[in-house]
């Protein structure tokens, strides 16, 4: 298990230890997520992407302009709600 310590900046930032950023697979630039679980206790956790921009930027270079990946994507999630749909009636 990856552990270790940081200081609170005066502007509220921390730095994340390396062996955690390593466990977590964080770069920079990636959300957290803070849950305060007791008062002196909190569990930090690397955000999922939320938007489709997030997502696609996490694949990587693909040939494929942004914005046609976008529309590609969206028609085939389109299609497989549809069939799901259809499914669930």
């Amino acid at each position: 298990m990856a552990s270790g310590s940081g200081t609170l900046s005066e502007k509220g930032q921390i730095t994340v230890p390396k062996d955690v950023r390593d466990a977590l697979g964080l770069h920079p630039g990636d959300r957290l997520l803070f849950d305060v679980e007791s008062g002196d206790r909190a569990v930090v956790r690397k955000a999922r992407p939320s938007r489709l921009t997030d997502i696609i930027a996490t694949w990587g270079p693909s040939g494929e302009p942004g914005v046609e990946t976008q529309r590609r994507l969206r028609a085939e999630w389109s299609v497989r709600e549809h069939r799901q749909d259809r499914h669930r009636h």
